[in-house]
């Protein structure tokens, strides 16, 4: 059932559900998750679970962080990895890193 928001009422997922993961939709989050799912065995890793949820540990995110370097061409620093833990977060860190690339290549 609605509220009158058009939101949908908490009570129709039960209590205790959570959301649906959701699945990786932008094309880094596509490359990112294929990433994770090779190095954690894990397929299909969803966009907004944390690396360390589906198995993964400190040396395996490190290997992302150079299997990143090795798509896309940019440099990850370890610390921002550690602070970004889902495909989504990673694949924004990646967009961001991309802008100030660009940027200081504009200068």
């Amino acid at each position: 059932m609605a509220t009158e928001n058009t939101e949908p009422d908490k009570a129709d997922t039960g209590p205790g559900t959570d959301p649906p993961p959701r699945p990786p939709q932008s094309h880094e989050e596509k490359v990112i998750a294929g990433i994770w799912a090779e190095l954690l065995g894990v397929p299909d890793p969803p966009a907004d679970v944390s690396f360390f949820q589906l198995g993964g540990y400190s040396l395996s995110l490190m290997r992302v962080g150079a299997r990143l370097q090795e798509h896309f061409g940019l440099v990850v620093p370890i610390p921002d990895l550690f602070e970004n833990v889902t495909v989504e977060a990673q694949a924004a860190l990646v967009e961001k890193l991309f802008d100030q690339q660009l940027t200081e290549l504009g200068e």
